[in-house]
């Protein structure tokens, strides 16, 4: 064995013998006003409490919150077969925690804990692939789970990607601070985990068959499009953007709205069947998502869905013009256009209502870049990131408030030729 390959061997050994994280989940929030806030979950990151509630992620100062009322996490599920895995792993027996953890899967996919579980059989019988993709699938369940990120940077590990190892490892700490992962991210210390390469910007998996081609050809025009929004937006994801090509899944070349694709996390998702170039739609496509992946790492997920959604359309290319024309004949036809309703998710809404809530969401983003340019724009997606609520980071970043906004918005639609 090389010198680099038992070096390897002794750190992976290291790794796997820290014990996994359990860190607790708050659900209930109590302010020092004794004001009581219910979320599906919450966690503490720097100085600011950031709680989810209906899909929508906020944040408050810490100095704010009274105490943090915590559930038991994801790794207290007492499936029987779950329960054989962990005995098997516990025992040394990797092999034989594989069937039970498939089994407890088998009656519900959508168990993290099985999930984690069978990676954690993988990582140990040095099957760095398998534990990535039981991985990535509870990532797609729950990318909150500071255990899956801990377990993804043992298989990136294990797989000889310490810089990814790395990333993993920050993020878990990120969601909840645990010894035992700040030892597995300071076992990564040098020699292991040498600086990032400035390329290494994306990191590629596939969904289904394996098209390496293809993925060249989207991580290259992905590449340029990172380059134009750090420059324009003065700042870059804060780890490399995770793309997956989903090659069993059919792209459609003509335009569909932009809603149909789904909520991006921060991970691209592409639908990759029958791609043969770089055509109009899938640039646009990647343009769109990867704006996406921008504001989900500036904002740790702290954005209104109008900003999200406006900001996308906006980098991506799309007609401000044609979005004010809709959001003018709604106001004529007597319809209510208010930003501050459009915080929530889209998903929900029917296909009339969706086309409105996009419009509207590119048209006011346009008319905030009119007011304070792509620096402001930055400032606010600072703001957001930093835990405030948008009724204080639009006056923090603009100098106006919410009702401010929307009157002078609706203002100049209404002295517009899309009038």
């Amino acid at each position: 064995m090389t010198a680099m390959g038992s070096r390897g061997s002794l750190v992976l050994a290291a790794l796997l013998s820290l014990a996994p994280t359990n860190s607790a989940r708050a659900d209930t929030i109590t302010l020092n006003n004794g004001r009581v806030i219910e979320a599906d979950r919450a966690w503490i990151e720097g100085n600011q409490v950031l709680y989810e509630r209906n899909g929508a992620v906020v944040g408050l100062p810490r100095s704010l919150v009274r105490s943090l009322e915590a559930t038991p996490s994801h790794s207290d599920s007492r499936d029987p077969d779950l329960l054989q895995a962990r005995d098997r792993l516990a025992a040394g027996d990797a092999r034989a925690a594989v069937p039970f953890a498939r089994a407890a899967l088998g009656r519900d996919p959508r168990s993290i804990p099985a999930l984690q579980a069978l990676a954690r059989a993988f990582v140990l019988l040095g099957d760095a692939v398998g534990a990535v993709d039981a991985l990535d699938r509870a990532l797609r369940l729950d990318d909150r789970d500071p255990e899956t990120h801990s377990l993804m940077g043992d298989a990136l590990a294990a797989g000889r990607d310490p810089a990814g190892a790395a990333d993993a490892y920050k993020r878990s700490l990120a969601l909840g601070a645990d010894p035992a992962v700040r030892a597995k991210l300071e076992a990564l210390s040098p020699p292991l985990a040498p600086n990032r390469p400035a390329g290494a910007q994306f990191r590629l998996r596939f969904d289904g068959s394996v098209n390496q081609p293809l993925g060249t050809l989207v991580l290259g025009a992905l590449g340029e499009v990172q380059a134009e929004y750090t420059r324009r937006l003065g700042f870059a994801p804060d780890g490399p953007v995770s793309v997956v090509l989903q090659t069993e899944a059919d792209f459609e070349e003509s335009p569909v709205p932009g809603w149909a694709g789904g909520v991006n996390d921060g991970t691209i998702r592409i639908p990759a069947r029958g791609i043969e170039g770089l055509s109009p739609r899938l640039v646009a496509l990647l343009r769109h998502e990867l704006a996406h992946s921008f504001l989900a790492s500036r904002t740790r997920g702290n954005c209104p869905t109008w900003i999200q959604e406006g900001v996308a359309q906006w980098l991506e290319g799309r007609d401000p013009g044609r979005a004010d024309a809709v959001v003018a004949a709604a106001l004529r036809s007597g319809s209510s256009v208010s930003l501050a309703a459009l915080e929530g998710p889209f998903e929900a809404l029917g296909t009339r209502e969706a086309t409105l809530a996009y419009a509207a969401s590119l048209s006011g983003i346009v008319h905030a870049l009119r007011l304070g340019g792509e620096a402001g724009l930055g400032r606010l997606l600072t703001a957001l990131g930093d835990g405030l609520p948008s009724e204080e980071a639009l006056p923090s970043a603009l100098g106006l408030s919410y009702s401010e906004l929307q009157q002078g918005w609706l203002e100049r639609l209404r002295s517009s030729s899309a009038w």
